[in-house]
């Protein structure tokens, strides 16, 4: 009788863990949204985009001009505090061996970046103040509304099913926090399914009222190319350019710390483009890693102190900004 009851207790915590362990879907979906959550704490991360480019039919000058934006990367680390209104983000990008760096202060209503190159201030909250009162409020609420956003994490999620999701081994991490025991998981994704989640995307963007106006009063009226493009056209552009794209590779890792926060992640995608005309795109390959730590701890932060010899202002800005590129496009790192 002793042997049956520990046998049957066996069997049935056996029974118990196993149910645990086989959601794989549900835990990474508990951990994606817990981590969209974090209030503050510090981020960090590389990418790199390798671009295929059509040059049929284009000089070596043309050529040379594309390769600048052939391969890119970048690296970026940030330290913020969402409840107080301030941060501190820094970042490196680099196209085709050409780099700069450059960093951006928001300490609560005080916002200023350090500019490539001049090495000087530039206040953003000062350029904003001087916008239309309109132009401010659409600054401040952002490009597209809360919501859409919402949705579009939400539509992330349910794409997924528990076949594309798989609950791997318990890896130990070396984090800035240390060292770190997770949990891998690891989703896989087709064509199919990249571009089913791409045309849901187009659709719940395309009913935001709030990027329809914001692209019809301040995007058309700036970007050139898209001066005579309603929204509505260009919403179906896209839709349509989607048909002559192929995923060739879609590849998503997550590690998932004890307390269920995404402590690191790592995505990477290559796609093939159908029909690129002159300069045109014949296909993309891109990858992405990104770091967590100091999850919801206290941040110290080291504003620099602004004077009129560190801050440039608009006028010089305007004068200087030639310069700038001719000699960001001129000297490499």
């Amino acid at each position: 009788m002793k042997r049956l009851i520990i046998a049957i207790f066996a069997l049935m915590l056996a029974v118990s863990l196993a149910g645990c362990s086989i959601d794989s879907l549900g835990d990474y979906k508990k951990a994606a949204e817990k981590t969209e959550q974090i209030k503050r704490g510090q981020v960090s991360g590389e990418f790199t985009v390798i671009t295929d480019l059509n040059t049929d039919g284009m000089t070596e000058e043309q050529i040379k001009e594309l390769n600048y934006f052939k391969d890119t990367k970048g690296s970026f680390s940030a330290a913020y505090d969402a409840d107080a209104s301030k941060g501190i983000f820094r970042y490196y990008l680099n196209f085709g061996g050409l780099g700069f760096d450059f960093d951006l202060f928001m300490n609560k209503e005080e916002v200023f970046m350090k500019l490539p190159v001049l090495g000087k201030y530039m206040r953003l909250d000062e350029m904003q103040a001087s916008m239309p009162k309109e132009q401010q409020e659409a600054f401040e609420a952002g490009l597209i509304s809360k919501e859409t956003q919402e949705d579009l994490n939400e539509n992330w999620r349910g794409l997924l099913t528990k076949e594309d999701v798989f609950k791997g081994k318990d890896i130990v991490l070396t984090t800035p926090d240390g060292e770190v025991k997770t949990t891998e998981y690891t989703i896989k994704l087709n064509d199919e399914q990249i571009k089913s989640l791409a045309a849901d995307s187009i659709d719940i963007v395309s009913k935001d009222e709030k990027l329809k106006e914001n692209y019809e009063k301040y995007i058309k009226k700036n970007v050139e190319s898209l001066k005579d493009t309603s929204f509505e056209k260009l919403i179906s552009d896209i839709k349509e350019n989607i048909k002559d794209y192929t995923v060739e590779s879609f590849n998503y890792t997550a590690y998932v710390d004890i307390d269920g926060y995404i402590v690191n992640e790592a995505v990477e995608f290559a796609i093939k483009v159908e029909g690129a005309g002159a300069a045109g795109m014949k296909g993309f390959s891109y990858k992405l890693e990104l770091r967590n730590w100091d999850i919801n701890k206290k941040q110290e932060f080291d504003f620099p102190v602004l004077t009129e010899e560190n801050t440039v202002d608009m006028g010089e800005m305007d004068q200087n900004m030639p310069f700038m590129m001719e000699d960001l496009f001129n000297n490499k790192d």
